[in-house]
Order: C-alpha cells, then sequence, then structure tokens
C-alpha cells in the first residue's frame, strides 16, 4: 500500500485538482488545459511501451522493477512541485511551461515510476487469490488517501499555497516510494527464458497474440477516461451546482468510504464471482448511482446518494483491474511461453495515463463548448450543462460502453488451466 500512496500523492492531486488549478488559480483557458493533457498524452503512449522494454531488460541486485521506485522518488517530489509552481509570464508563457511540467510529471517521471511499482504484483507472486488480496489492500490504502486529499487540499492550498502543499505532498510521495523498494522482494522467475534477450517489437508481437491484453488495455483506458472526467469535474460541480467549495470533501468521502469498504469485500465476492464478472456488476452499480445524480443534479441528499452508489460500483475496477494485469501476464506465458512482465504491465500505466490526459483533454474541450469562465462567480446555464456532462452524463455512457465489452470475454473461465499447466512446466524446467 505505501507504494501505490507514493504514486497516488501525485496521481489523485493532479486528478483531483490539476485542471481547476490551471484554470481558477493560473488563468489558463479550459481549452488550453484541454491542449495541454492530450499532447502530453500522444507521447505518453510511447513511453509507457518503452519503459516496459526497459523493465524487461533491467538485471540488478534488487530485480527488475524494484530499482526504478529507488531511482524515481526524488525525480516524483520535485516534478510535482515544479508542476503547480507555473509563474505569471503572460498567457503563452504559462501555457509552455505548464505543458513543459506536466509533461516532464505524468510522461518521463511518473512512467518510470509507476509501471515498475505496477508490475511488482507479478514478480511478487504468481497466486490468483493473492494477487487479488494484494489489490485490494493497494486500492483501500489509496482511497483512504483521496479522502485526506479532498478534505485537506482546498482550504491547505488556500493557507500554504500550491507550492507549499505540493512540496509536502512531494516528499510524502518519495517516502512511500522509498519504504516499498527497502521492504517488497522479487521472487516469481519465467519459465524458460531467464536469459533470452526479447527485443522490444518482438515482445509486441507476442501480445498481439494475447486477446486479454487488448481487451484489457481498452478497459483501462476506458476507466481511466471515466475516473478522470468525474473526479477533474468534481470540484466544478460542488463549485458551482452547490457553491461551497467544502462540500468537495463530503461527496468524495461519500463515494470513497463505501469504495474502500467494499474493496474489503472484493476478494471473497470474486472468489466466488470471478473478477470479470464482478467488473461487469460494477459498470451496472455505476450506472445506477451516476444516474442518480443526473436526475437530481442540485438535490443534496441525491448527489451523497448517488456517490455511495458509484463508489460501490467501482470497487471492482479498482481492485479488480491491477490483479488480471497479472493474470493476464500468466496467460501470455502459457500461450506464447514467453514470460513478458514489463510491456505487458505498461498497459497499467498506459491506460492511467492516457485514460486520465483523455479525460482531461475532455474536462476542457467539454467546458470550452460550454462557454465556462474561470473568472465568473456564476456560470451560464451552457457551462452548467457542460459541468454535469463531464461528471455524470459522460461516465454513464463510458460505463455502457465498458459494460457491452466485457460481456464478450473472461480470463477467468481460462485462468485455472494456465496456471495449472504452468506449474507443470516450471516443474520440469527446475
Amino acid at each position: 500500500g505505501a507504494g501505490d500512496c507514493g504514486c497516488n500523492f501525485v496521481w489523485n492531486v493532479l486528478a483531483l485538482f490539476m485542471t481547476i488549478y490551471y484554470t481558477d488559480s493560473v488563468m489558463i483557458s479550459a481549452a488550453a488545459v484541454g491542449g495541454i493533457m492530450l499532447a502530453s498524452r500522444i507521447f505518453d503512449g510511447i513511453s509507457d511501451l518503452v519503459m516496459g522494454a526497459i523493465i524487461d531488460k533491467t538485471k540488478t541486485r534488487w530485480g527488475k522493477a524494484r530499482p526504478w521506485l529507488l531511482w524515481m522518488a526524488p525525480f516524483m517530489a520535485i516534478a510535482l512541485v515544479l508542476t503547480f509552481s507555473v509563474p505569471d509570464i503572460g498567457e503563452t508563457g504559462k501555457i509552455i511551461y505548464a505543458f513543459c511540467t506536466y509533461f516532464f510529471l505524468t510522461v518521463v517521471v511518473y512512467t518510470a515510476a509507476n509501471l515498475p511499482y505496477n508490475a511488482l504484483l507479478s514478480f511478487i507472486t504468481d497466486s490468483q487469490k493473492e494477487r487479488t488480496s494484494l489489490s485490494s489492500v493497494r486500492f483501500f490504502m489509496v482511497n483512504l488517501l483521496v479522502i485526506a486529499l479532498a478534505f485537506i487540499t482546498p482550504p491547505a492550498a488556500k493557507a500554504l499555497g500550491w507550492f507549499g502543499i505540493t512540496s509536502i505532498y512531494g516528499i510524502i510521495a518519495m517516502c512511500c516510494l522509498l519504504i516499498t523498494f527497502f521492504f517488497c522482494k522479487e521472487r516469481v522467475q519465467p519459465v524458460a527464458t531467464k536469459e533470452e534477450n526479447i527485443g522490444f517489437l518482438k515482445s509486441l508481437s507476442y501480445l498481439v497474440k494475447n486477446k486479454y491484453f487488448i481487451y484489457l488495455t481498452i478497459i483501462f483506458v476506458m476507466d481511466y477516461i471515466m475516473f478522470a472526467v468525474n473526479s477533474s469535474s468534481g470540484m466544478y460541480y460542488v463549485k458551482y451546482i452547490f457553491h461551497d467549495e467544502n462540500m468537495f470533501g463530503v461527496i468524495t468521502l461519500f463515494c470513497n468510504i463505501p469504495l474502500m469498504l467494499s474493496c474489503l469485500f472484493f476478494q471473497v465476492i470474486a472468489n466466488k464471482f470471478g473478477k470479470w464478472n464482478c467488473m461487469i456488476g460494477g459498470y451496472v452499480v455505476m450506472i445506477i448511482g451516476f444516474g442518480i445524480i443526473a436526475l437530481f443534479p442540485d438535490n443534496y441528499y441525491c448527489a451523497l446518494l448517488g456517490n455511495v452508489i458509484a463508489g460501490i460500483g467501482r470497487a471492482p475496477h479498482n481492485a479488480g483491474l491491477f490483479a488480471l494485469v497479472a493474470d493476464v501476464v500468466d496467460y501470455g506465458e502459457w500461450k506464447t511461453n514467453k514470460r513478458i512482465e514489463g510491456v505487458t504491465y505498461s498497459v497499467t500505466s498506459f491506460g492511467m495515463k492516457v485514460g486520465g490526459g483523455v479525460g482531461g483533454a475532455i474536462v476542457g474541450i467539454v467546458l470550452a463548448m460550454g462557454n465556462y469562465d474561470g473568472s465568473a462567480l456564476i456560470q451560464s446555464a451552457s457551462a452548467i450543462t457542460a459541468i454535469m456532462a463531464i461528471y455524470v452524463y459522460i461516465p454513464i455512457l463510458i460505463c455502457v460502453l465498458g459494460m457491452i465489452l466485457m460481456m464478450t470475454a473472461n480470463i477467468d473461465k481460462v485462468y485455472p488451466q494456465v496456471i495449472r499447466e504452468l506449474a507443470i512446466r516450471r516443474a520440469k524446467e527446475n
């Protein structure tokens, strides 16, 4: 959980506050913010795949993934502070500075820290139940952190400034990554390719044969677009619908407490119904939650109820997605006889950042289409419609599409055979 807290001090500060920091504090136009995030994501897809290949080629006494946590920890702190320190150098200068620092943080530093951290799961254990349990613990901690950030950050940013609060967050993130480096060990070895040097393009050719890699890549991107548009718009929702920024912490609490509690029970439910089916059910529950908010947008109690239900629906996706990637690694090894953790795990970073970036771009573009004005105390009717679109309408659409996609396949049905046959191969190799 410590490593996830470290990465998410960065990721969730960006997801929750980056857009409104740019539009309302720095006064960069919503359209420009959307452009910054979208442009960064074009490069992000490349950096994730390259970093995955680098992990597969990394050989140190600490393993393949662990050393990157040590190397990147200080850069995470520095890059976060720089990103939230946009100087007053004119509209064009601010846009250029924002793009450069956002690019450095998300495309370079976050990729080199978070992708190895996510890959650790397949190096630590090959037990499906243990992976599900570890993922549940990870995301319990993450959502506890999100609640804390939602309550603490708005008043702290006013009191300390964005430079002050992000400096504190950056130091905490660095310490969390170092804790994970020192206390986690890599244990799982591949079957028969320990010394084989698999090139980047060759790795991609193997992944194309792994249909669940394709499925999971699409699901990751869709889910993180949904999470990004919903979380990035939360501050706009409470500020301009309820005219109370402090309510942001309350709706985050009502979403994340049910999410956290549901994550604790996810392993039991997943053991009975399978992770894949649980995620399909999660989409259905989120549609209900977002639908309540869409029907009663300015009703305080419906907003809280909708977030409770949506939070329960998010649990299978928060806890299950990353555990599924480890299963996809095993499926790929079973299918091709090549175990490619690094590039396979690039789907996690790729999905999070491309989805988050596209989601952030959608927020900026939709706000611009609605004629949102960051300096206005009261927004126009078109701007209010735009805020509701990014907060609930677009998430509902994504849930429907994701549910339809996941109903066409199910890795849980073949996984027992996969892990059984891999165990036989490893026994023969040893």
